[in-house]
This record gives structure tokens, sequence and C-alpha cells, in this order.
């Protein structure tokens, strides 16, 4: 059995989508954008953020949590958990306090 999709058609999709996109650069050189967005600074943050913020892994968060060593936590009805953004503030403060 023989693959159709060999190599040679690999570099040369990827040789068209290089020019393509040369040609949406070129075309939308000097153009101001449409409207700028600005990040929002989110008041409550999930796991995921903090963990990602921390760039620790989801079951230290949960080791701190248990020790009682992670910031405030919240529990909503549907058993997700949030984190206040001045918690978080708060408790990465004391942490540099205590260091």
């Amino acid at each position: 059995m023989t693959c159709a999709y060999t190599w040679d058609r690999h570099t040369e999709v990827l040789s068209q989508v290089s020019q393509q996109s040369d040609q949406i650069r070129s075309s939308t050189e000097g153009v101001a954008p449409v409207a700028t967005v600005t990040p929002i600074k989110r008041t409550h943050l999930t796991i995921p953020e903090l963990c990602a913020e921390l760039g620790i892994a989801r079951s230290t968060f949960y080791d701190w949590r248990a020790a009682k060593k992670a910031p405030r936590c919240i529990k909503l009805p549907n058993g997700d958990i949030r984190i206040r953004r001045t918690d978080f503030d708060n408790w990465l403060q004391s942490l540099e306090d205590a260091a």
C-alpha cells in the first residue's frame, strides 16, 4: 500500500501556504487595525489559569490546598473552584514578605 500524500506534495503545499501568507501580509501592510482589544484583568481565576500563571501542576495546587497553603478559594454550586484575583495577589504578597 502506498501513501498518496508524498513528501514532494508536502513541500509543495507548504510552499503554497507560505506564498499565500506572504501575499496576505503584503496586502495588509500599513492598514490600521479596526479596533484594539485591551485585555480584561479577570476578577476570578480558574485553577488552570492560576496554575499556568505560577507554572505549577494542577496536583501541586491541590496539595497546597489540602495543606491549607493555597490562596482562598470559592467553590461554585457546580463544584468548580475559583480564586479571587485580589486573594491571589495578597497570597503572593504574603509569600514575598515571608521570603
